[in-house]
């Protein structure tokens, strides 16, 4: 039987079956993993809001923006004071650069209320540092289930070496 233009067949049930198979495998794949890239822009915690306060707090708020990393050891001290909720009458120097009239960590940082913020200075090997004779941790306890964001910063604090650790929720 001679092969010619009436008996070739130009697409077979099985090329037809692997494209629209293949079709379905991209369509998946896109409607699965396009919501993703826009996450990171639909809330206001996560990665960036630990990484603002972390940021925010030690080269502007505790301390002098012509100084970055170096926190003042009377607004810091205040700081921790005033959201564990221990801040004397006099509270902070008018020249802390952060808002004395709240005490919780979550107003401070204009962050929504349903989640935590949790800030404390450590000591480079590990502890809560205490320089001051209490230790430098404010917020709630961190949540032991869920996803929790940390930032950290290096700071100089009465001339010793600390980390900043801020955990967000």
């Amino acid at each position: 039987m001679a092969v010619g233009p009436e008996t070739a067949r130009g697409q077979t049930t099985i090329d037809f079956a692997i494209a629209i198979g293949l079709f379905l495998v991209v369509v998946a794949f896109v409607v699965a993993f396009v919501p993703t890239i826009f996450a990171p822009f639909q809330s206001a915690d996560g990665p960036q809001a630990a990484d603002r306060v972390a940021t925010s707090l030690s080269t502007d708020r505790l301390g002098d923006p012509a100084e970055p990393y170096v926190l003042n050891e009377t607004c810091t001290s205040a700081f921790f004071e005033q959201l564990d909720g221990d801040a004397d009458d006099g509270g902070a120097p008018t020249t802390c650069r952060y808002d004395t009239t709240v005490d919780n960590t979550s107003a401070m940082f204009a962050l929504p209320d349903p989640g935590g913020v949790n800030v404390s200075v450590h000591r480079l090997d590990g502890p809560v540092a205490a320089p001051f004779g209490e230790a430098l941790a404010a917020g709630p306890a961190v949540p032991d289930s869920g996803t929790v964001t940390a930032a950290r910063r290096v700071v100089l604090l009465d001339g010793e070496t600390y980390r900043l650790l801020v955990r967000v929720w």
